[in-house]
C-alpha cells in the first residue's frame, strides 16, 4: 500500500490487511446437516466451497456470469467468474486451497464434490444432508469413479479458497 504523508511518499507493507487464509476443511457434516436453515438453504456449490450463504448459491451469480445452460462449459464459466480456478486431477492445491469437482446430469442439473482434509471426497446434494458416500453407499475416494447416478458427465476439477471452519469459506459465491 502507498500512503502520502505530507509531501513524503511512504510505502507501507501490510500482510494482515487481507486476513484471508485458505485451508482445507475436514469432513464434519453435522454443521451442514442441521435439519433447518443451513441444510435447506445451502446446496452443493455452497458445500463444495465451504461457504454458507443461505441463498442456494449458483455458479456465476456472484461473478456476474451465471450459466444459461446446464453443460460443462457454461457452469465452468460461471464458476470461473466467481473466482474458482481450473486445475487437474493430479495437481497439488497451492496455499491450502481446496480441490472441488464438477459433474453434470445432462441438460438437467450440475453437482459439486469437495476434497476434504483427510483426502477423501464429500458432497451435499441440494437441500439434503452432506455425506461422504456415493450412490452405492461407498466412501468417495475419487469423484471420477464414484457412483454419481445420473450425473454422468465429469467436467473437471477446480480450486477454491476454503476455511478449516465449516461454512466459513472465502470464495466469492452467492
Amino acid at each position: 500500500m502507498i500512503f502520502v504523508v505530507g509531501m513524503v511518499l511512504t510505502w507501507y507493507s501490510c500482510d494482515s490487511c487481507n486476513p484471508t487464509t485458505c485451508s482445507n476443511p475436514p469432513y464434519a457434516p453435522a454443521y451442514w446437516n442441521d435439519g433447518g436453515v443451513i441444510q435447506y438453504n445451502n446446496n452443493c456449490y455452497n458445500y463444495a466451497n465451504n461457504k454458507r450463504t443461505d441463498t442456494f448459491a449458483q455458479p456465476g451469480r456472484a461473478g456476474g456470469n451465471m450459466y444459461n445452460a446446464l453443460n460443462c462449459m457454461q457452469v465452468t464459466n460461471g464458476a470461473i467468474a466467481d473466482g474458482l480456478v481450473q486445475t487437474t486431477a493430479g495437481a497439488t492445491p497451492p496455499s491450502g486451497k481446496t480441490k472441488i469437482a464438477l459433474v453434470i446430469w445432462p441438460d438437467t442439473d450440475y453437482h459439486w464434490y469437495r476434497k476434504d482434509s483427510d483426502g477423501k471426497w464429500s458432497h451435499k446434494p441440494g437441500g439434503t444432508q452432506a455425506t461422504n458416500l456415493d450412490n452405492s453407499s461407498n466412501i468417495i475416494t475419487n469423484p471420477e469413479t464414484a457412483d454419481r447416478g445420473r450425473y454422468t458427465i465429469f467436467c473437471g476439477y477446480f480450486l477454491t479458497c476454503s476455511d478449516v471452519n465449516q461454512g466459513q469459506g472465502h470464495a466469492n459465491i452467492n
